[in-house]
């Protein structure tokens, strides 16, 4: 009985966060020298903000041009025996995602970020408003045999500073050069 009970407690706890989950986008200046050299002028990132305050990136913008990649959720074991844990320098504990290849620009990301790979994984650190941002890139080898238990390589460390937040446009696409919300430069009037 106390199962069935916490198994219901569970699923309406689930089914509140669903629900709860909230559209947001940040923008991010580049920091790093592999931030600067593959993003320019840095990155947005669109995603879903859960009842608990950090997100699930659905899209990475780039910021100065219309360029993105979407992302689905990655697993740890296409990276290799072990995952992030396996690799040294790579934040462990950061959430995975893959980027599709088929949608948007996504080979053109798989080709700059990772030069000679035919997939790519984006780690990322804790999405919350005003905090810094950590984008790790991976890349397959697609001439190691897959039976040979070849792992992923990292192909670069991208940290950005917080720039802002934009709001996010009814009925039409998000444009990362106007509809800001918290920057000093460009408050939002329309409250």
């Amino acid at each position: 009985m106390k199962q069935a009970i916490w198994g219901g407690v569970a699923l309406a706890l689930l089914a509140v966060s669903t629900a709860g989950a909230e559209t947001r986008m940040f923008s991010y200046d580049p920091i790093s020298p592999d931030a600067k050299r593959l993003t320019g002028a840095g990155v947005t990132i669109l995603f879903n903000q859960g009842l608990l305050g950090s997100g699930r990136p659905i899209k990475v913008l780039a910021t100065g041009v219309p360029a993105e990649a979407r992302l689905n959720n990655g697993s740890q074991k296409d990276l290799g025996p072990g995952g992030l844990s396996a690799m040294s320098g790579v934040d462990a504990d950061a959430m995975l995602f893959e980027v599709d290849s088929k949608a948007a620009q996504g080979k053109v990301y798989v080709r700059a970020f990772c030069p000679g790979s035919t997939r790519l994984w984006l780690s990322f650190s804790t999405i919350v408003i005003r905090r810094d941002l950590r984008i790790q890139a991976f890349g397959d080898d697609p001439k190691a045999a897959k039976d040979s238990g070849s792992k992923a390589r990292l192909c670069g460390t991208l940290d950005f500073s917080y720039r802002g937040e934009w709001r996010l446009p009814k009925n039409r696409g998000p444009d990362p050069m106007q509809d800001w919300t918290d920057s000093p430069q460009h408050p939002d009037t329309t409250n």
